[in-house]
């Protein structure tokens, strides 16, 4: 369900674990377009569980759920100091409608508990934090003691407002001025609405010659990108619980992260994992050239960071925590 296109990489790999896949368009703002479709879906399908990740097909969702006594969880996903009005609204509903919320992390467990007061429903809220391939996201070789080398460095999001990819354009403009004993590649992944203003803002800066922008990438080739950076770049206004701060953390990457809700407690709650920076250029470039000087510091990190991943964000724990709760709600 969404206002793009499925991505021919998901419907490949829903074809090789044979798992039906249907693709149902929306509309940006009114997502009241698409409810008849999603109801009609669900009909056709006759699920015995819906796990749901958008809160926009929620009334669709609990309207067949309650008609055919079906459990519906709800995944609670975004960013709660980048939500709107509607969407605080949206929240409250979840917490009435759904019979369990699934939140990603203890953070944003308090930080709804908060804002949601008397609607806030403990009784239904599951901690169950998102889970990738450990086995198959794993440290690759790489040392950032050659300083001789191009140290490359990159940011998997989708290009967007609230992801500042800008901040990083002007931060290797900054790391271009300094000695040229380390040089520098900047790699940004993924596509978006503000990927156009990016792309122009270095041709502005004059660092398009050290900057690719590969676009959007599979599994396989991202796993390939991530191989090729040494250290891992995450500039955001907000998150919940990145996927690609999970996998670079996976792939054993020192990482310089926005010290934001969402990574700061990532990246430095249970352990260090990452340096944590205000979100400008020159914080970035400061972190990245202390990194690229100091690479005891930056193995630490990188160790810290495989650690923690393997610990608790694996798909192993995520499946088990998410088939307990089904299970009891059954």
């Amino acid at each position: 369900l969404g206002i793009e296109l499925l991505s021919n990489t998901y419907i490949k790999q829903c074809e090789e674990k044979k798992i039906d896949c249907d693709y149902i368009s929306s509309v940006a703002g009114k997502p009241w377009k698409s409810w008849m479709k999603v109801f009609r879906w669900l009909q056709k399908k006759e699920p015995d569980t819906i796990v749901l990740h958008s809160t926009n097909a929620l009334l669709p969702c609990w309207f067949y759920a309650r008609s055919r006594k079906t459990p519906l969880l709800v995944v609670e996903h975004m960013s709660n100091n980048l939500k709107r009005k509607s969407e605080w609204m949206a929240s409250r509903l979840v917490m009435q409608l759904a019979d369990a919320v699934v939140l990603l992390t203890p953070a944003y467990r308090d930080e709804l508990r908060q804002k949601l007061g008397r609607f806030y429903r403990g009784d239904k809220v599951r901690i169950i934090p998102n889970g990738i391939d450990t086995n198959r996201f794993a440290p690759a070789e790489r040392d950032l003691s050659k300083q001789s080398k191009t140290l490359r460095l990159g940011m998997a999001a989708r290009f967007t407002d609230k992801k500042r990819q800008d901040l990083l354009i002007e931060m290797l403009a900054l790391l271009r001025q300094q000695p040229v004993s380390v040089r520098y590649h900047l790699s940004l992944a993924g596509d978006g609405e503000t990927w156009k203003s990016v792309h122009e803002k270095a041709k502005e800066m004059g660092v398009e010659e050290f900057i690719s922008l590969p676009g959007y990438l599979g599994e396989d080739e991202l796993l390939e990108w991530f191989r090729s950076i040494d250290i891992y770049l995450h500039a955001s206004e907000g998150e919940t619980l990145s996927i690609s701060l999970l996998q670079a953390m996976s792939m054993g990457l020192p990482i310089v992260a926005s010290n934001v809700s969402g990574i700061r407690n990532l990246l430095d709650e249970k352990r260090e994992c990452g340096v944590l920076v205000d979100n400008s250029g020159k914080s970035f470039a400061d972190a990245v050239d202390m990194l690229a000087n100091d690479p005891e510091k930056a193995k630490a990190l990188s160790l810290s960071a495989r650690e923690l991943a393997v610990d608790t964000y694996s798909q192993n724990a995520m499946f088990d925590l998410y088939n307990q709760t089904i299970k009891e709600i059954i």
